[in-house]
């Protein structure tokens, strides 16, 4: 996409834009983006320094503050420029959305879980940029709101890294495909995923579970678990893993890694808990 220079001189942001709105809304779901993020998915149609300058607008303005974190392979020595709300900003949201949930010890977190939940977002980010026209991106739910308790006991919850909602259009009839997203880290214990997965199944066994809760307008007709591991190794390591976990209740539990999301997302990049070779995210498996 040709980019369009924009002038040296002057203010770069006299006030806030529909571009602008979006990265506000971006950062109250998501907590972070770095600053490439902002070029490619907010001013994809601008230079990468025009971008850069109206996002010191925003910060001067009070909209946004901005911090630099060493890079997640812990290798490079140059740190990385990361964005997040500040008071103007959540303000801004509050009263475009109506809703005043915002505390800012959620903008207080380690590098490694900063880096996590820019992941996160440059996944969304390629989902929404690639929808395909009968698989259409309507939401991301962020896990603040994901989080669901479906029992009595303290451990009877589900808490997914994000959910994401599509619209499946096949023969002129649509229905809501949802997908509870675990973006799994490098370092995490085999019991880990296990219990989620566990939790999983229980949650969607439950009449209280998935009908009831509150994040989804219309229930999905199909509704998944999406394990995303860092590298091919790890992926195969927690499909091995999480082989014998009773998945009963659940529609479909699928594995792929980070980087074949961002190359191909609606590829056929997915592999099927209990099922033989790779598939799209929103393909039917029927039990012989």
């Amino acid at each position: 996409m040709k980019r369009i220079r924009e002038k040296e001189e002057g203010p770069v942001i006299t006030h806030l834009g529909d571009r602008e709105r979006d990265l506000l809304m971006m950062l109250y779901d998501m907590l972070f983006v770095d600053i490439d993020f902002v070029s490619t998915y907010i001013y994809p149609e601008i230079l990468p320094t025009s971008a850069h300058r109206r996002i010191r607008k925003l910060e001067e303005s009070g909209y946004i503050k901005s911090f630099k974190t060493p890079r997640a392979d812990g290798v490079s020595v140059q740190n990385i420029k990361v964005i997040c709300l500040d008071r103007l900003g959540v303000e801004e949201v509050e009263a475009l959305t109506g809703e005043s949930r915002w505390d800012t010890r959620w903008t207080k977190r380690t590098p490694t879980y900063i880096h996590h939940l820019i992941q996160l977002a440059k996944m969304r980010g390629i989902l929404q940029e690639k929808q395909l026209p009968d698989f259409q991106f309507q939401t991301w739910i962020p896990e603040r709101s994901s989080y669901y308790q479906y029992g009595q006991r303290k451990d009877d919850v589900i808490v997914p890294d994000g959910t994401v909602v599509f619209k499946r259009i096949v023969n002129d009839k649509a229905g809501d495909f949802a997908y509870f997203v675990e973006m799994e880290r490098s370092r995490q214990r085999a019991a880990v995923s296990i219990n989620k997965l566990r939790r999983y199944n229980e949650y969607m066994g439950r009449e209280n579970g998935l009908a009831k809760h509150s994040i989804f307008e219309t229930r999905p007709v199909i509704t998944r678990v999406c394990f995303i591991s860092a590298n091919e190794n790890e992926k195969l390591r927690l499909i091995e893993h999480t082989k014998d976990v009773d998945t009963s209740k659940i529609q479909a539990v699928l594995y792929t890694t980070y980087d074949e999301v961002l190359n191909d997302p609606y590829g056929e990049i997915w592999c099927f808990k209990g099922r033989e070779g790779k598939h799209t995210m929103w393909k039917i498996i029927r039990d012989a």
